[in-house]
């Protein structure tokens, strides 16, 4: 599951239930409904394929007759696809409808452009991740920033905690650390926009730190950009310095073992892996592209660099790397930004605000 199936999840297992119930129609199940399923949420599979396809009107009828029998009060949704299905099922049915835009647009392409700029009225609301993502709507797709609210993700913080020296012995040898390493550590999964490609090429350039530290990718790579990263690390003559982990479900446990944390996204909606480092009380080093800017103060609870610019994450990174009191302080700022902003209790309340002022009276 990415950023917005996360947010989907801790939103729908977090709402109030005397106040709302939530159902979850995935178009494509796996993971997501799976998991769902298990927590007992109300979840369905459409199967839907081709959107503009009979099969696809069809399963927009089915979704109709469930809105009306079930008096469904509000519906939200997630990815540029659901958001045109679910528009003409609100139309049909009259129900208020809230669009949750999560990135800034790397996947759109121009029929969902044109579909934002001359249908955004079918939307009641718009709910963006970050203001970054707000402006770059209002400017692409002509939305009036009247109808659009920026929510921060946020997290439940007490699961992020410092682990205790018996238990970081273990873990840092199962995963091949050693002991007298400085840590750069990334969590995320192998896909372009991430660019993981930058971070190996800044390390490339790191020669009087390459026998100081170790990196740690954590993260889904069985893709063809995993290879390709591999394949970079290795003409680098970097494999001693780089860990792949794969996916890991203990991520709460492994932050705390890096001493820096790095995002070299080309662009990000607003990063939870960025709050969950911050959490754990680790510095960031962050692209300065999307929502980033929002979650990392820079200097105060890291650094920020040029995006797409291995050259600004090597100087950013070495800038870092000097100061271990620096980034003590910017660590222990970081997990108190959190506290401030970015818990998952207050993300909840103000979901269900937009919720609540988008209903229809009937």
């Amino acid at each position: 599951m990415g950023g917005a199936e996360k947010n989907l999840c801790d939103i729908v297992l977090h709402l109030n239930r005397d106040k709302f119930i939530p159902y979850v129609l995935a178009f494509k199940g796996g993971v997501l409904t799976k998991f769902l399923s298990e927590k007992k949420v109300a979840v369905e599979e459409n199967g839907v394929g081709r959107l503009f396809s009979i099969h696809a009107l069809f399963k927009a009828f089915t979704l109709w007759r469930f809105v009306r029998n079930e008096k469904i009060d509000i519906i939200v949704s997630y990815h540029h696809d659901a958001d045109i299905f679910g528009a003409l099922v609100a139309k049909l049915s009259g129900t208020p409808i809230i669009s949750s835009r999560r990135d800034m647009g790397y996947q759109l392409q121009k029929k969902h452009i044109w579909f934002y700029r001359r249908f955004s009225w079918l939307f009641s609301h718009f709910i963006t991740v970050s203001d970054a993502v707000k402006h770059e709507i209002m400017y692409r797709e002509g939305i009036n920033g009247k109808k659009i609210t920026t929510i921060h993700n946020g997290l439940e913080i007490e699961k992020f905690h410092l682990l205790d020296p018996a238990q970081r012995i273990t873990l840092k040898k199962e995963l091949g650390l050693l002991p007298d390493k400085i840590i750069i550590g990334m969590v995320a999964s192998f896909r372009p926009i991430k660019g993981q490609r930058y971070l190996v090429e800044a390390i490339s350039r790191m020669k009087k730190w390459q026998d100081k530290i170790q990196v740690v990718i954590v993260g889904f790579n069985e893709t063809d950009y995993f290879r390709q990263v591999q394949t970079a690390v290795k003409d680098a003559g970097l494999e001693s310095i780089f860990i792949f982990t794969g996916n890991r479900n203990d991520v709460p446990d492994i932050l705390p073992l890096f001493d820096v944390f790095v995002i070299s996204s080309k662009n990000e909606g607003f990063s939870n892996a960025i709050i969950e480092a911050m959490a754990a009380g680790v510095p960031v080093v962050a692209a300065n592209s999307g929502g980033n800017s929002e979650a990392v103060e820079n200097g105060k609870t890291g650094m920020l660099f040029d995006a797409c610019n291995s050259v600004s994450l090597a100087k950013t990174l070495d800038k870092m790397l000097n100061s271990k009191k620096q980034m003590e302080k910017m660590g222990e700022n970081g997990r108190k930004r959190v506290e401030e902003k970015f818990i998952l209790r207050r993300m909840i309340e103000s979901n269900e605000m937009v919720y609540k002022n988008n209903l229809v009276v009937k």
